[in-house]
């Protein structure tokens, strides 16, 4: 399945690719490739500081952890896309960067489990357990 995946990510390359060299020529193209790779690095050498502002939303409570991680990943994971050669990478890379997209797919992929599960106890006196046993 993931060769599927992989094929039709590729197709999908090609295909932006030679549509935005058709209509920026080749050489708009190179500079596309330069501009994102520059950008996408520039954005990991400082992602430690969208990190720490995202890290104080937590503590104030305005963000849950789970946003935070999604956050910080889908960041990371746009930057590289940034890097990669090709329009569709870029594209997609782009998308991650904005933070109510990577909430959205970081809600799908992310999802909390919650345990409503009540568990009953019952407290034994150790005096009534002995008066229970001598019987």
């Amino acid at each position: 399945m993931g060769l599927v995946y992989f094929l039709g990510y590729l197709f999908l390359e090609i295909l932006f690719s030679y549509e935005f060299a058709r209509v920026f020529t080749p050489f708009g193209l190179f500079l596309e490739v330069i501009f994102t790779a520059l950008l996408g690095a520039y954005i990991i050498k400082n992602l430690h500081l969208s990190l720490f502002e995202e890290m104080q939303k937590v503590l104030r409570r305005e963000i849950s952890e789970e946003e935070f991680i999604a956050a910080g990943l889908f960041r990371l994971v746009g930057a590289f896309l940034l890097i990669i050669p090709g329009v569709f990478s870029d594209l997609v890379g782009l998308l991650f960067l904005f933070e109510p997209f990577a909430k959205w797919v970081g809600k799908k992929f992310f999802k909390r489990e919650v345990d409503d599960g009540i568990i009953d106890v019952e407290v034994i006196d150790e005096r009534d357990f002995d008066r229970i046993n001598k019987f």
